[in-house]
C-alpha cells in the first residue's frame, strides 16, 4: 500500500519509504563500531607515544565531524550506506550542510564538552606521567568527575531523542534530531 500522509500544504512523504526503527538502529551501531575501531586505537596510540592535545583533537574531530559531513556530502553514514538509507530534506532532497550540522547537534553535545576536559587532562603533568591507559582512565574518571556526567547527559539525550522517534503521532520515526534538522531517514531500495 502507498499512502501519502500529509505534513503540511507543500510536504509529503510515503509511510513505506520511512526507515525502520530497526534499520536506524543497525545503521547507528554500525557507525559506533566503526567509529571505535578508527578512534579508539589512535587514542591509545597517542597516550602510549606522544601524549599530546592536539593529536587528541585532531581524533575528536574526525568523530564530531563524521556524521554531519558524510550525510550533508554523501546523504548517509557507513552505517546508513550499508544498509541502503538516506538522510532527506522534507522534499526527498540532499541535505544541506546547514541542515546536517543542526540535526547533529543535539548528538554533538557530549563529544564538544569533552575536549576541555582532556585539555586539562593533557596539560596535567602528573597525569601524563601515568603508563598504564586504563590507569589513567580510572585517575582522570576521579579527578575529573565532570567527565561522567557528561556522559550521563549523552545518555540522557540518546533516550529522548528515541522517545522522540518512537512516540512519532504521524509514524515516520522521526526523531528529535531530525525535527530540529527539518529531514527524514528513508529507505533508498
Amino acid at each position: 500500500m502507498n499512502e501519502n500522509i500529509t505534513l503540511n500544504k507543500t510536504d509529503k512523504i510515503e509511510k513505506n519509504k520511512i526507515a525502520s526503527f530497526g534499520l536506524r538502529a543497525g545503521a547507528y551501531i554500525t557507525d559506533v563500531i566503526v567509529l571505535m575501531l578508527i578512534t579508539l586505537p589512535l587514542n591509545y596510540l597517542n597516550f602510549i607515544n606522544f601524549k599530546s592535545f592536539s593529536i587528541y583533537l585532531t581524533i575528536a574531530l574526525i568523530g564530531i565531524l563524521y556524521k554531519p559531513l558524510t550525510e550533508a556530502f554523501f546523504g548517509a553514514t557507513l552505517g546508513k550506506y550499508a544498509l541502503d538509507l538516506k538522510v532527506t530534506d522534507l522534499n526527498y532532497n540532499q541535505i544541506s550542510i546547514k541542515q546536517s550540522f543542526l540535526r547533529s547537534s543535539i548528538l554533538l553535545i557530549a563529544p564538544i564538552l569533552y575536549i576541555p576536559i582532556q585539555y586539562l587532562v593533557f596539560n596535567n603533568p602528573e597525569l601524563m606521567n601515568i603508563e598504564e591507559f586504563m590507569d589513567l582512565s580510572k585517575v582522570v574518571a576521579s579527578n575529573y568527575p565532570l567527565q561522567s556526567l557528561i556522559g550521563y547527559l549523552s545518555l540522557t539525550i540518546l533516550i529522548i531523542d528515541l522517545v522522540y522517534m518512537l512516540t512519532d503521532d504521524k509514524k515516520l520515526l522521526r526523531s528529535l534530531h531530525d525535527r530540529i534538522g527539518k529531514t527524514y531517514v528513508i529507505k533508498t531500495k
